[in-house]
Order: C-alpha cells, then sequence, then structure tokens
C-alpha cells in the first residue's frame, strides 16, 4: 500500500494532536519542532530507530505491528549462539538469505529524504528536498533566541542510528554513525575480512538452489509478512516442519528445514565463518562505535530522537548522556518512549508525516518518498 503526503492537511492534522513533554502539553508539533531546529542551529543530532523504516516496509519490533507484538514467542538468535553452534548459524542464514532480498528493494520514505534535507545546507542544491526561498526566520535570527541562522549550514550535521538496512544513505545522508551496524556487509569472525553482502547473496544462492528456487517462486508479500526489523524472515520449527510433511502440507519458503541451509567458510583464510556486520542481541557495540556516538552527543546544541522506543541501552544511554549535560532533547515517536521524561519535547506523532512537515515549514520541503505499508502476518512461532 503506497500513501502520498498532502503537507498542508499533515499540518493541519497534527496541529490538533495533544503532545507531552515533562509534564508540559503542546498543541502545535510542527511550530514546535521547527522552533526546537531553530534554537540548536547548527548543532542538532538526530538518532533514529525502526520505527523511522515501517514506513518502508521494513517492520519494526515493539510497535503496534512489530515482531514482538504479534509474536510473544519470537527468540532471536543471539551473539554468543551464532559464535558457538552450527545449527544456530543456519538458522540465522537461513532467515537472512530470504530476507535480503527485500530488505534491499526498500526505498526510504519522507523521514529519511527529511533528514537527509536537514543535512544539506538550506540553500544547497545537493538537498535531496526540492528547496524554497528561505523564510525570514530560517535565513536570519530565530526569534526570541538572539541566534543568527545561516543558509550556508545545515540543521543537522550528525545523523546516530540503531537500523541496520542503509536507508539514510540511500536518501543521501551523510556523516551516518550506524550504531548497530550494517546488513550490508558480512565479516569473518577469524580474519577479519570483510565482503559485500550481496556477493554473498549469490554464494547462499548457488549453494541452497531448492531454497533459491522457492525464494523466485514465492510471493514478496508472502515474505513481507514474515519479515523482521533487522532483514530477516521468520521460519518455522523443526517440530513445526515435520508435522507439516506429515499432513503433507505444501512446500513453502517457511517450512523448509533450516538445518539443510549451507553457508560457505571464508574466501580468504579458508575456515573462518562470516557474520553479518550487524551487532547482534547479547552482542557489544565497538568501542570506536560508542565513542564516535558519544562525542557527537557533547559536540550537540540540541538532540532529535525519532521513530525509537529507547529500549536498548545503547540508544537510551545517548539521550541520558544529552540531557546530563544540558543538551535539550526532542522526541517523535508514536506510543510510549523509554526517555520521554527526559524530553523537553514530545511529539506522539509519525515521524514520516510530522518531519515532512517541518521541512517544508522551514521552507527547504516538499520532500520526496513515499509511505509504503504491507501487512504482516507472523504466526510463525519458536523460530
Amino acid at each position: 500500500m503506497r500513501l502520498r503526503i498532502s503537507l498542508r492537511s499533515v499540518a493541519k492534522s497534527l496541529s490538533t494532536t495533544t503532545h507531552h513533554s515533562n509534564g508540559v502539553v503542546s498543541s502545535s508539533p510542527v511550530q514546535d519542532l521547527t522552533s526546537f531546529l531553530q534554537d540548536a542551529f547548527p548543532g542538532t543530532v538526530v538518532l533514529t530507530g525502526a520505527g523511522v523504516s515501517t514506513d518502508s516496509s521494513i517492520p519494526d519490533y515493539r510497535g503496534k505491528h512489530g515482531t514482538y507484538t504479534l509474536n510473544p514467542d519470537y527468540k532471536p538468535v543471539f551473539y554468543q549462539a551464532f559464535v558457538s553452534s552450527d545449527e544456530a548459524r543456519h538458522r540465522y542464514w537461513a532467515r537472512s538469505f530470504l530476507g535480503f532480498p527485500l530488505a534491499m528493494r526498500a526505498e526510504p520514505n519522507p523521514t529519511h529524504y527529511a533528514i537527509s534535507a536537514l543535512q544539506s545546507s538550506p540553500s544547497s542544491p545537493s538537498s535531496p528536498a526540492t528547496c524554497a526561498p528561505l523564510p525570514e526566520a530560517v535565513s536570519g535570527s530565530v526569534p526570541g533566541s538572539g541566534s543568527v541562522i545561516s543558509d550556508t549550514k545545515p540543521f543537522v550535521k550528525t545523523l546516530i542510528t540503531q537500523n541496520v538496512d542503509g536507508l539514510h544513505q540511500k536518501a543521501g545522508s551523510k556523516d551516518v554513525i550506524e550504531l548497530h551496524g550494517t546488513l550490508h556487509k558480512v565479516k569473518c569472525l577469524s580474519c577479519g575480512h570483510e565482503e559485500d553482502r550481496t556477493q554473498f547473496q549469490h554464494t547462499l544462492a548457488a549453494l541452497n538452489p531448492e531454497w533459491n528456487a522457492l525464494v523466485e517462486n514465492q510471493s514478496s508479500a508472502s515474505l513481507y509478512s514474515r519479515m523482521n526489523a533487522d532483514g530477516d524472515v521468520e521460519l518455522k520449527s523443526p517440530e513445526q516442519q515435520d508435522q507439516d510433511r506429515k499432513s503433507h502440507a505444501p512446500v513453502s519458503a517457511a517450512s523448509l528445514d533450516y538445518r539443510t541451509f549451507q553457508y560457505p567458510p571464508c574466501a580468504c583464510c579458508g575456515t573462518g565463518v562470516y557474520k553479518p556486520n550487524v551487532v547482534f542481541f547479547g552482542e557489544n557495540i565497538p568501542p570506536e562505535t560508542k565513542e564516535r556516538a558519544a562525542e557527537a552527543i557533547m559536540g550537540s546544541n540540541g538532540l532529535l530522537v525519532c521513530g525509537t522506543s529507547l529500549a536498548t541501552y545503547s540508544a537510551f544511554r545517548l539521550v541520558k548522556q544529552a540531557r546530563d549535560v544540558g543538551v535539550p532533547v526532542a522526541i517523535v515517536n508514536i506510543g510510549p518512549c523509554r526517555g520521554d521524561s527526559l524530553a523537553t519535547l514530545r511529539c506522539d506523532s509519525s515521524s514520516s508525516e510530522l518531519m515532512a512537515a517541518v521541512v517544508d515549514r522551514l521552507g527547504m520541503g516538499p520532500v520526496e518518498g513515499q509511505i509504503k505499508r504491507n501487512p504482516r502476518r507472523l504466526n510463525v512461532v519458536g523460530s
């Protein structure tokens, strides 16, 4: 399903929504978030989560249609299991093989393009948004702040994302810190050799022709319905698969036994195991990534949080750090958020609609991108 945004109607609907921040009620989120960016100019850092990519048909974990919401029995592959268990690796790569093509076909939505526009100079021709002349409040002094906004500096310099899908970069964002890594690379756990994930997909396809044939014949809608935020697809447990075989159920990608899925050793050292270059559950964030994110917060004048419940401590810690050093925090998220009590501005809104309206209000829109949502089923348990 594709939706086109009418900025006029979005701004009108958002302006009547009530938003809470530390007990303070705001009835004008577009205006208030615009003012937040102007007051923090030019030093806002943006922190995004899975909720930003749901409008690109990549699901989240904890939202209304998230994996944990629809399937409370969902079991992710933990880091220790991946590195120590051959079966866990068979399971992971089978799921990843099915989901990776879907993740690669995903396109940036208005939130991705809005953030990219904010990372470009307001008058820069390279901005993905179609630029209009700057309003007086943007090109001159910020009302009530005493600061002057230049049209040669961007509103946002650094983007920190928990997402691994690469959609921010696809929309044109620069200076991106990928807190939890990227799906686009695999890395050998023994020698550190890296390989492009797309090339690795071709290797997996050659090793698993039966799986590849089913993927090519199965509809994208069927696979999308079982897709997770990290680009893998849920599979039935071996017990469920045995039951399917006994009942002569039709063969599908969901019912193949992941224990039969083959994965290659490292092409460089010949013995090492490839792992996706993402931070697994139970795995530590690389120290250099953690340090870069902390430095970005320390050098900021404002932190804008979009599309995350901040359930992971790696993200929540950055919000707490910002408040500890007096950096104001704006949170845009549908539903409760772990950092609500730390927010100076809280908007319970769709980031696509709100961010598009804010960029338009700043004279830098309209932004590109469409909202695309696919239904999810996730009736597969124990995978």
